[in-house]
């Protein structure tokens, strides 16, 4: 028995032991832990984030460098420049975006895509632009309201796309701006947005959450798959909420869209699960 005692123990202190070592990683230095990002390892290049951003005196200036220039590594770059806090880092991301509302070719021109262009009609996602636009919403800065504006404006569609989701982060668009956007905004799928601020809440706000998708099948019932999704999620609203016979409902909802088979074929497993929940709660 007290072998067994000795060797639990042993396994806890070891587990401890390399969950340490993953997630608080020693680097030697700076230049160690940058070239550490552009790894394959995921829990190495969150450990080298954490480093990097608590040595943010040294690192943030060879954190600009490294996505200024997109080199290997540059977009968790880019999520460990935003987690340093840095006063610098709004700044620095409003004029990139600037420069980046649109993929350009050799000669820094707009790159026009569709038949008959030198591009032909597979258009290239302007990752860069989108990924600093997204950035802008998540350091919170008011000051990157005016270009994410013009980013709506010019941008591609990647770029517009996160500026939109950045304007609200920033208060500057709001819910019901987005509704009234629905039918109107042709290249962004401004409805696919509103489903994921319902996303963003189902957990912290169930309510609300459940409250958007509603709105989603009641005003867009031409949307079919936005509404089938918002009857899947209204699943896991009301899972939250204990309120099984409803989930239950919505699983019926679901089926209704049988063309959509990565949401239906989830039903029957998530029907069986909910009833034992709605059992068990029954007898207590």
């Amino acid at each position: 028995m007290l072998k067994a005692i000795i060797r639990f123990s042993l396994i806890i202190v070891c587990t401890g032991l390399l969950n340490y070592y993953v997630n608080a990683q020693e680097f030697k230095n700076i230049d160690e832990a940058v070239q550490a990002l552009a790894g394959k390892d995921w829990k190495i290049k969150d450990a080298a984030s954490d480093y990097l951003a608590q040595n943010q005196n040294e690192s943030v200036p060879i954190l600009k460098k490294l996505i200024k220039a997109k080199d290997d590594g540059w977009i968790t770059a880019t999520f460990t420049l935003t987690k340093t806090k840095d006063e610098s880092v709004a700044p620095f991301y409003i004029k990139l975006l600037e420069n980046n509302f649109y993929n350009k070719d050799k000669n820094g021109k707009r790159i026009i895509y569709g038949l008959g262009s030198a591009y032909g009609c597979i258009v290239l996602p302007n990752q860069f632009g989108g990924i600093l636009a997204y950035h802008l919403g998540e350091v919170g800065d008011e000051r990157a309201i005016p270009v994410l504006r013009e980013a709506i404006k010019q941008g591609d569609t990647e770029v517009r796309n996160n500026a939109y989701t950045a304007l609200y982060k920033l208060k500057d668009i709001s819910l019901e701006d987005f509704f009234g956007m629905v039918n109107t905004e042709k290249e962004v799928n401004i409805l696919s947005l509103i489903s994921q601020i319902g996303n963003q809440n189902i957990h912290s706000n169930t309510n609300f959450a459940i409250e958007i998708f509603d709105r989603i099948i009641q005003e867009f019932p031409q949307a079919r798959y936005e509404v089938a999704a918002a009857h899947f999620w209204k699943i896991q609203c009301f899972e939250l909420l204990e309120q099984f016979d409803k989930a239950l409902e919505e699983c019926d909802e679901v089926l209704k869209f049988s063309d959509f088979e990565n949401l239906t074929e989830q039903i029957e497993k998530k029907r069986g699960k909910l009833l034992l929940k709605k059992n068990s709660a029954k007898k207590i």
